[in-house]
């Protein structure tokens, strides 16, 4: 086996790429294919090491050496390690084993881990109960945990019985029978692993066996998909819910943009298509999604009687999506004219399309028992020497069901600053005018330094009702200014213990990505987690996601050159653009024919 991983050098130069050969025992690294060796490790005397807090990481230590190597992706580091482990068994069964030592150092690990997790979970699935939208998660995890401890508890009462006929043999001197014994138990337990992986996991799928049954029902999907270089190299599960990313992304990780961007000051750069490595692995249509994350403040908005506390309910949604930009400094995926995203669950349904190439604009549309949304994301982007700023374009509009109140606001704009020298990070600044059409109502909040925000609703008279306080990455506080009592109108959920380690993303955005057998049988071929430069992105699989990135822009110019030459124009399927009455604003509108249409998709990917 050979390839690149990345090699840890010193403090300075950090990780860097190395070629590795593996012949025989012996693992040999170069700095490049086909260059000089410069080292070679002999695994007959090593000892291969993970690291739980990196799931990419692989330590090689010989006793007198260690070094730390890196893959790119979970799937290349499991078939480095098991190609590692096949080379050093294949130079060892002739050398003396303590096996009882080995057997005992594997009991207590399994124990002291067990003893850990059970902690561990006893912590969390409490807090997660106490959380509306996780107490399916908890209930899983609790499923989960007891049924990993039962399978744990078999696995080593296997041991338990093996490790005494090892004592038995040990104490006659029978080596040869002795390792036999040793063989016996790696095969129980292999077998073991077989069985309770087909109970546990139902099986993991190749994109080749999904799509089997597809090729005729779903020919533009089966097309795309079933020889795509991206979608081959994973295995596939029915994973629900997910706390981590496939691979990890190095939070300090630094680029050197300085010759990129250095051509764009003053440009608009929602028309600049950047390399991969800039992006993070979601779509502008997911990005648009994540408004919803605190759909929650929403349906309490809808049950509030007081209706200017309505009003603070809805400005604390409104400002709730700043929340998930914290130190989140890469871009999101321009979508394909045409690509689309879709969420249903128990709370809401919501639905994207990417409805404009040029400008560059995605609307979306969420329902539930309680609320209606219409939003879009038409953005106009500058970039100065110093700084990148973003000013959204229109309003987004609410409807609240059980007063019918016809509710819209603005964005405010965002900066990025310091992105060429010194630490990068966000601010949210000016004023975002919320308007009750049903009531006549408004409110004001504005976002300034050090993320703080004031705001104050107004009834129809321009009398003061509440006032306004908090952080944009905090919590925003009412006050009635009449009797003076408070109410959290928003507050931020935790972020995810390990979530620098993936792209910053929050809770609810580490799972928009997330694909598994199900949603690729029944996702239409449009969908945004059916891109293939994306997914590899998540995957880690850096080289193949600009790959399949300038591929897919090649196809979306020749399908614009084929349209034109065709006299043929773009028209959006799921949304069209007409006056909003409210504010006599040009929008994109649902047409209310997601569900009933979305199997009819465009050859995008």
């Amino acid at each position: 086996m050979e390839g690149y991983l990345k090699k840890w050098i010193n403090i300075v130069t950090r990780w860097q790429d190395r070629y590795f050969i593996l012949n025989d025992h012996i693992l040999h690294y170069c700095e490049h294919q086909g260059g000089q060796s410069k080292g070679q490790i002999h695994l007959k005397v090593a000892a291969i090491i993970l690291v739980p807090e990196d799931p990419l990481r692989i330590i090689i230590n010989t006793g007198t050496n260690e070094i730390q190597l890196r893959a790119s992706s979970v799937p290349e580091k499991i078939e480095w390690v098991n190609a590692l482990k096949r080379a050093q068994e294949s130079c060892q069964e002739t050398i003396p084993r303590d096996y009882i030592k080995e057997v005992n150092d594997i009991l207590t690990d399994i124990w002291v881990t067990q003893a850990a997790f059970d902690e561990t979970l006893n912590i969390l699935v409490p807090k997660l109960e106490r959380q509306p939208k996780y107490v399916e998660l908890a209930e899983k995890l609790s499923e989960l945990g007891q049924k990993i401890k039962m399978n744990v508890t078999i696995c080593t009462q296997l041991l338990e019985v093996e490790k005494e006929k090892l004592e038995t043999q040990q104490q006659s001197g029978d080596n040869q029978t002795l390792f036999q014994s040793f063989r016996n138990i790696s095969s129980r337990i292999d077998e073991f692993n077989r069985q309770n992986s087909a109970i546990s996991c139902s099986s993991s799928l190749s994109i080749q066996d999904i799509l089997e049954s597809l090729k005729y029902e779903q020919p533009i999907k089966y097309k795309n998909l079933i020889n795509n270089p991206v979608f081959q190299k994973i295995q596939f599960t029915n994973q629900q819910l997910r706390i981590a990313l496939p691979r990890t992304q190095d939070p300090n990780e630094k680029l050197k943009v300085w010759s990129l961007i250095k051509d764009l000051i003053g440009k608009d750069l929602s028309k600049f298509a950047v390399p991969v490595y800039f992006n993070e692995p979601l779509s502008m249509l997911q990005r648009l999604a994540e408004n919803l994350e605190y759909y929650q403040t929403l349906i309490e908005a809808n049950q509030e009687q007081d209706q200017w506390l309505r009003m603070c309910y809805v400005m604390g949604f409104g400002v709730s999506a700043y929340s998930s930009n914290i130190d989140r400094h890469k871009k999101p995926f321009n979508p394909i004219l045409g690509e689309t995203f879709e969420i249903q669950n128990k709370q809401f349904r919501f639905v994207s399309e990417q409805v404009s190439h040029h400008p560059p604009i995605s609307a979306g549309y969420a329902e539930s028992n309680d609320f209606e949304m219409q939003m879009q994301t038409d953005l106009k982007t500058k970039m100065t020497p110093r700084s990148m700023e973003v000013q959204p374009l229109g309003n987004v509009y609410i409807k609240l069901k059980q007063f019918n109140d016809q509710i819209s606001y603005n964005k405010c704009i965002t900066k990025v600053h310091n992105i060429i020298f010194g630490n990068m990070y966000i601010e949210h600044i000016g004023d975002m005018i919320f308007h009750n059409y049903t009531t006549n109502d408004k409110g004001v909040l504005t976002l300034s330094e050090n993320q703080k925000m004031v705001g104050t609703v107004y009834d129809s008279n321009g009398k003061e009702k509440y006032k306004l306080k908090g952080q944009w990455n905090d919590s925003l506080i009412a006050r009635n200014v009449q009797t003076g009592q408070e109410v959290v109108v928003w507050k931020r959920y935790d972020l995810p213990q390990d979530y620098k380690n993936y792209f910053f993303f929050t809770k609810f955005a580490l799972n928009l990505n997330l694909l598994n057998i199900d949603l690729i049988k029944s996702l239409p071929c449009t969908d945004c987690r059916l891109r293939p430069d994306q997914l590899a992105l998540e995957y880690g699989f850096i080289d193949l996601a600009a790959d399949e990135k300038h591929r897919l822009e090649q196809k979306q110019r020749q399908r614009r050159k084929d349209m034109q030459i065709a006299g043929q124009k773009h028209i959006p399927q799921f949304f069209e653009l007409m006056k909003e009455p409210c504010t006599n604003e040009m929008i994109y509108k649902y047409k209310g024919n997601y569900w009933r249409k979305k199997g009819e998709g465009l050859d995008l990917f």
